[in-house]
């Protein structure tokens, strides 16, 4: 790796359980984990786009043909030895894959109770569970104790599946090098209709109105509810490359609804010619 990329590459890494953005270089931040100092062991180099980042090394990870759509990535991820990533959930399909190093991989399903997501309104685009996996303090997260825990350890060459929605760990058990993408299902809208039938669509909705809370408080929120519908065809467009079908838009549109106490959307006055957009605050929190 060191030998065929640009040590002088510029990359971000998030700092301490309670993430913190540092810029760095490729060659520094090698440097720290050979050295294992204190600057390593409280860092990590992750979701680097290996197009824009590394475009070097991009045709060293071919996608599966089985993968229907690309979403996002490839993404590298470089840890040292003990680093322990927060449980959450993504709202993509997700392959995990070994490079170099091990990686201890917990899967607890998409039941939102027993991992006690952060409140509604948290940056980024994930949902992180309010529970230490490693230290679950059951006095304060008693739920937690019915969850389901499926363990496995990546070797290197290994590839996992982490379905959508699905509550997940991981913790380095060597200084660790690995690969994910983030994906949906061929076609306009078997991705969304998947997820609309199955028994991620709590924790979706939970993604969701996440997102509406993130926006709400900002002065574009009334004209995105005004001219909802259109924000939700444009969101997921962008988002999955979905066409979602107005009666899809109608479900999300009485989710938003319900959840401001609403019994309709306001009248706005916006004569642009594009609806205001939903945006993902926080992306730099994941």
């Amino acid at each position: 790796m060191c030998q065929k990329q640009n040590l002088r590459t510029n990359i971000s890494v998030k700092t301490g359980r309670n993430y913190v953005i540092r810029k760095t270089t490729f060659n520094d931040y090698v440097s720290d984990l050979k050295a294992e100092n204190a600057r390593a062991r409280s860092s990590y180099m992750a979701v680097q786009n290996l197009k824009q980042t590394f475009p070097q090394i991009e045709a060293d990870v071919p996608l599966p043909d089985y993968v229907g759509k690309l979403h996002l990535g490839p993404y590298m991820w470089v840890a040292l030895k003990g680093h322990y990533e927060f449980c959450h959930i993504d709202p993509d399909d997700n392959f995990l894959v070994m490079i170099q190093g091990r990686k201890q991989v917990r899967l607890f399903g998409c039941d939102l109770r027993p991992m006690y997501p952060n409140p509604k309104g948290s940056k980024g685009k994930t949902i992180q569970a309010q529970v230490n996996c490693d230290n679950p303090a059951l006095e304060r997260f008693p739920e937690f104790r019915n969850a389901t825990c499926y363990h496995c350890v990546l070797d290197p060459g290994d590839m996992l599946f982490i379905p959508a929605f699905w509550w997940h760990q991981v913790t380095s058990l060597d200084t660790s090098i690995s690969v994910n993408i983030f994906f949906g299902d061929a076609g306009d809208n078997k991705y969304f209709s998947k997820i609309l039938s199955s028994s991620q669509w709590p924790a979706f909705s939970y993604w969701f109105l996440n997102i509406i809370e993130q926006n709400r408080n900002h002065a574009s929120f009334p004209r995105i509810l005004a001219r909802l519908p259109e924000v939700l065809h444009h969101f997921f467009l962008k988002q999955w490359h979905e066409i979602i079908t107005p009666d899809q838009i109608q479900i999300l549109v009485q989710l938003v609804l319900d959840y401001l106490c609403l019994d309709s959307l306001p009248t706005v006055e916006d004569r642009s010619k594009y609806p205001p957009p939903l945006k993902i605050r926080g992306l730099m929190w994941r």
